[in-house]
């Protein structure tokens, strides 16, 4: 379900291995040459460079661990094991930038004099370049995978890489001996480092205490399910975010006289459409719930075309419909049509029925009804009851006293 699947696993764990790789050579090149060359920015670039190893690494063990099937101890997963890598990652993010501003605070009252500038010139410009590209590497593999971890990963390398790119011109500006470049530059570079991380943090905190992940997509997906034929009322949505995974659950009210097997259909097919839209909902749960209806739209088949005219004996071949609009159990207007499809030769019934779907009926009274035209409309939770008076307005009458049956099966095979 959603992004769970084998090949989006190993996609994810070879970029956070490949990540992490990389954060580890470039953390050791500038940690050497920092030291080397004199600069602190260079030093502190490097420590920052760990913490993004620190991120790649808690990135994978999240991936490997969120993708393990439920289990007993676990039954919903371990999902949330990436928000809680996300959570890892922000907090060693802060600590980063915490160490440069103290650092770079420090670094006001000394003189910074390198020794060999352009080999520190040369491994910042390499990191720039470098951390860039691994994040739009993290970037590309965290949005096909939906990981909140690869995506906070790849928020992180695109700081390195400004970081680095402050860290170029701090060196620069101290070759030319600008006075508190190093110390300011860093402290620059912090305060972008601590901005992310707090973001980062903020979206981890709320991933864990089950935020929806967007108005947008709770309005969409209560659409989708309204659209469904047979739900009448939708209520009680909720969607959560847990790792990479949505999941979801919501209450339908369906008409209460719906037997089980039909309103399980619904459910499914609510689950398989939600499913098939939106790709980053993986678990969605329907709950039924009965409803009655207060307001119906009734039709009864007649000879002639007033509220007096007889009920004819077949509900294909009628020369009119009556149609009646009934709200709490009160006569609000009634209207008639003419049945076009009265001299069909074949399928009459059939496309008598999808006419009346279309004026979207919800109950037929008739004598006679064929299995075509039966299951048609029981299929689309329309009622089919017998008849019980002889016009159409006490047919009405009958039907709103609840004096009339529903048919439980068809009165004819062919109509």
């Amino acid at each position: 379900m959603g992004s769970t699947g084998d090949g989006s696993i190993r996609d994810g764990e070879k970029a956070a291995a490949v990540a992490s790789a990389i954060a580890l050579g470039l953390a050791l090149l500038k940690g050497v040459i920092g030291i080397l060359s004199g600069s602190l920015a260079l030093v502190s670039d490097a420590l920052h460079s760990l913490t993004d190893l620190v991120s790649s690494l808690a990135s994978w063990f999240a991936i490997r661990l969120a993708h393990k099937k439920p289990d007993k101890r676990f039954p919903y997963g371990y999902y949330k094991a990436e928000n809680l890598a996300t959570l890892v990652i922000a907090a060693f993010i802060i600590y980063a930038a915490v160490e440069l501003l103290l650092r770079g605070a420090e670094a006001l009252h000394t003189i910074v004099i390198l020794k060999i500038p352009i080999y520190a010139m040369g491994t910042a410009a390499l990191s720039v370049l470098v951390s860039y590209l691994i994040s739009a590497y993290l970037a590309r593999a965290g949005k096909k995978q939906n990981s909140p971890s690869l995506l906070a990963a790849s928020s992180e390398r695109r700081v390195d890489a400004l970081s680095s790119a402050a860290v170029f011109l701090a060196i620069l500006l101290t070759y030319y001996k600008v006075p508190y470049a190093d110390a300011a530059i860093s402290i620059l570079v912090s305060l972008l480092v601590l901005r992310v991380g707090l973001i980062i943090l903020k979206d981890a905190v709320f991933a864990l205490m089950d935020v929806s992940p967007s108005r947008e997509l709770e309005e969409s997906v209560r659409k989708l399910i309204a659209k469904v034929r047979g739900v009448e009322k939708v209520s009680e949505l909720r969607l959560r975010k847990s790792g990479a995974v949505v999941f979801g659950e919501v209450v339908i009210k369906v008409e209460s006289s719906i037997d089980v097997y039909r309103a399980h259909a619904i459910a499914d097919e609510i689950e398989g459409k939600i499913k098939r839209e939106f790709k980053e909902i993986g678990f969605f749960t329907v709950h039924v719930e009965p409803f009655k209806r207060t307001k119906q739209l009734l039709v009864v088949p007649v000879g002639e075309g007033s509220l007096d005219s007889k009920v004819t004996n077949n509900f294909a071949r009628a020369s009119y419909f009556v149609f009646a609009e009934v709200k709490k159990n009160k006569l609000v207007k009634t209207w008639v049509k003419e049945n076009k499809f009265k001299q069909k030769e074949v399928r009459a019934g059939l496309s008598v029925s999808h006419w009346l779907l279309e004026k979207r009926v919800t109950a037929i009274v008739t004598k006679q009804i064929g299995e075509i035209s039966f299951h048609t409309l029981r299929d689309h939770l329309v009622e089919v009851y017998e008849v019980n008076g002889d016009t159409a307005r006490e047919v009405i009458n009958n039907f709103i006293s609840g004096k009339v049956k529903p048919l439980e099966k068809p009165t004819m095979e062919k109509e």
